[in-house]
């Protein structure tokens, strides 16, 4: 049921200066940001499996995050195969779901950190992609020419 750690999601004040320090300090580089303006929070990932975000406003999840605890680890994510049968695991164990957010074909749920030693923890369910398919994806691949079923 539980494949890996998929990533440690750290809360910064500062996404650029951030990304300069861990990229230095580890030898790293870190994907184009994204924004996701629904919850509030802008972030960039390694392949390492390091996650920094930043807050977009001071109001969102991540902002209160901060001013109530400073920068540190907010979250570590766990890959699942089965969302489903994982969310029933925790909940028996007394876990209570702070959240369950879809982002096209991957799924997270968050489960309140006063349960989980005061770190949050999510859950992560997407298919494997190969990494050809994910370089075409990003790269705006076509058909090549001739390929075309006739």
């Amino acid at each position: 049921m539980f494949e890996r750690i998929d990533r440690i999601a750290i809360a910064v004040n500062n996404l650029e200066k951030a990304e300069r320090f861990f990229s230095d300090l580890l030898d790293i580089t870190f994907d184009p940001p994204g924004q996701t303006e629904g919850l509030g929070m802008r972030g960039a990932y390694s392949k390492c499996g390091l996650e920094l975000i930043e807050p977009t406003h001071p109001d969102s999840i991540i902002g209160r995050f901060l001013k109530q605890r400073g920068e540190g680890v907010w979250a570590v994510v766990f890959k699942v195969k089965d969302m489903d049968e994982a969310v029933r695991r925790f909940e028996r164990k007394g876990l209570r779901v702070a959240g369950d957010i879809q982002f096209g074909r991957m799924r997270e749920v968050a489960f309140h950190p006063k349960d989980t030693y005061g770190v949050e923890i999510v859950l992560a369910e997407y298919p494997e992609m190969h990494p050809a398919t994910v370089a075409g994806i990003m790269g705006g691949m076509a058909p090549a020419k001739g390929s075309e079923k006739e």
